[in-house]
């Protein structure tokens, strides 16, 4: 496990620079270096529940730290620790306590009745699994090497995308059958509900779900082949943040090749890294606790008149199709 290193934050303040949190609110306390200094005074998970909360996992702060504190796991444990102890955050931003019961019945199943009970707003009787005690759910791993994995995002909201995706993936000579059938479990990772099982897979089309699977991811592989691409500027493009600011040596390059070659508009900021809609994150997919999607899509495309918006990141494509007022396509539905 990574070291939960939150001692050594100097409290510079670059980690706030693109925060979701702080661009909506512009409070400190709900920042990387908010929680750390938390946290070196002395307080425990369940006296900063709200703060814990507020992460949407973007990444931006690991990457710019200096001292290379390491938040968004940081974050993921004490997620962990507040769920052990019954906490969560109610619809009116209370914490509100909530207990796994550990007996005979599946621990996933309690986790699922758990999740219904929380996104009604904790209205009405909690449901029967729900009760004293805890036991943290351990995901089975993933199907074993799929081909191809859609994602919920795409299964259920995006399916028009698909033969897209095939057809992309046919043109590189990638498989493309499908092994996946359910969720791969990556929000009840990012929720504290779960411990990470990954699993191998050729080709993933959400980042979202490289969470849970070790695999090449489709958006990786367009900017590998954009010859195959009708991209005609002005455009903008939003990369995958979570990428780009987890495995910033080896993704950045590729997005920025992409902004060099056609000179769009990107999501790419003067420190190389990349903004977020919180689109994808757990609370942006299940509406709890979510930041203003629509403010941050605002705030990206603020000083872009490109009217054509292009991404390989389904739960901001969905975004930017809903809120920006412009034209939006998935990168496969460029094909030539």
């Amino acid at each position: 496990m990574t070291a939960l290193n939150f001692d050594d934050c100097i409290g510079c303040g670059l980690c706030i620079l693109g925060c979701p949190a702080f661009e909506e609110t512009g409070f400190d306390v709900l920042t990387a270096r908010g929680r750390n200094k938390a946290l070196q005074a002395g307080l425990a998970a369940g006296d900063m529940v709200e703060p814990i909360w507020a992460c949407t996992l973007c990444g931006y702060c690991d990457a710019i730290c200096p001292t290379r504190v390491h938040n968004v796991e940081i974050v993921l444990h004490l997620r962990r620790e507040l769920v052990e102890v019954g906490l969560m955050l109610d619809a009116a931003g209370d914490a509100a306590e909530v207990r796994l019961k550990p007996d005979s019945t599946r621990d996933a199943v309690a986790g699922s009745a758990l999740a219904s009970w929380a996104a009604s707003g904790f209205s009405g009787t909690a449901p029967s699994s729900v009760g004293s005690g805890f036991s943290r759910t351990v995901l089975a791993p993933p199907p074993p090497r799929p081909a191809l994995v859609l994602g919920c995002t795409i299964r259920e909201r995006a399916p028009h995308l698909i033969p897209s995706i095939k057809e992309f993936l046919n043109r590189i000579g990638r498989a493309t059958d499908l092994c996946e059938e359910g969720c791969c479990g990556s929000f009840e990772v990012e929720a504290g509900r779960a411990m990470p099982a990954h699993s191998s897979a050729g080709v993933v089309s959400d980042p979202i779900c490289l969470e849970q699977y070790d695999a090449e991811f489709l958006g990786v592989l367009a900017m590998q082949h954009l010859d195959l691409f009708e991209l005609k500027p002005p455009f903008y493009y939003f990369a995958p943040h979570r990428l780009v600011n987890r495995d910033h040596a080896r993704i950045y390059p590729l997005y920025d090749a992409l902004r060099r070659r056609f000179g769009c508009d990107t999501n790419l900021d003067l420190n190389r890294l990349a903004r977020s809609t919180s689109a994808g994150s757990v609370q942006g997919m299940t509406g709890r606790d979510a930041r203003d999607i629509g403010a941050a899509v605002a705030r990206l495309l603020t000083h872009s008149r490109a009217e054509r918006i292009v991404t390989c990141s389904p739960a901001d494509y969905l975004a930017f199709r809903t809120y920006s007022g412009r034209e939006t396509l998935f990168i496969t539905e460029c094909l030539r």
